[in-house]
């Protein structure tokens, strides 16, 4: 994590953000969310879907290919003296293809995506967690 992120400021919350999608990213790419997890509250709804979907692409030998992810544009949306920060973010994710453990095709591939989430961080204990995520309908 670079030291920006740690900061309780505008441009270390941007600096997370950044930081908690290349996690993700990582996680969705190798089944291994433990840098994302320890950045992510898991116990909530969203971050709980998040875990259980990247989990069962691992399971039983499972695994992917493609999937990672870029945040080309982050706007935080800081306020001061506010208990969590919201941010906006364009998340652009490569299609992904999903494989069973004999290396047969799993289920359908997932084509690329380009959407727009809304991100929910706190700032607690000396770092940044982020509490809820999700798409912009819109």
């Amino acid at each position: 994590m670079p030291e920006l992120a740690k900061e309780n400021s505008k441009a270390g919350l941007e600096a997370f953000i950044r930081y908690w999608y290349a996690t993700y990213s990582y996680a969705t790419e190798t089944g291994d969310v433990g840098p994302w997890s320890l950045s992510t509250d898991t116990s909530t709804v969203s971050g709980a879907a998040y875990k259980k979907a990247i989990d069962a692409n691992y399971t039983k030998g499972r695994w992917v290919v493609g999937g990672r992810i870029t945040t080309p544009v982050i706007e935080v949306l800081w306020k001061d003296r506010q208990d969590s920060q919201s941010v906006r973010v364009q998340v652009i994710q490569e299609d992904i293809r999903y494989f069973d453990a004999d290396g047969s095709p799993g289920q359908p591939e997932t084509l690329a995506t380009n959407t727009a989430e809304a991100v929910i961080a706190a700032y607690r204990s000396g770092r940044w967690r982020v509490i809820d995520n999700g798409l912009i309908q819109g």
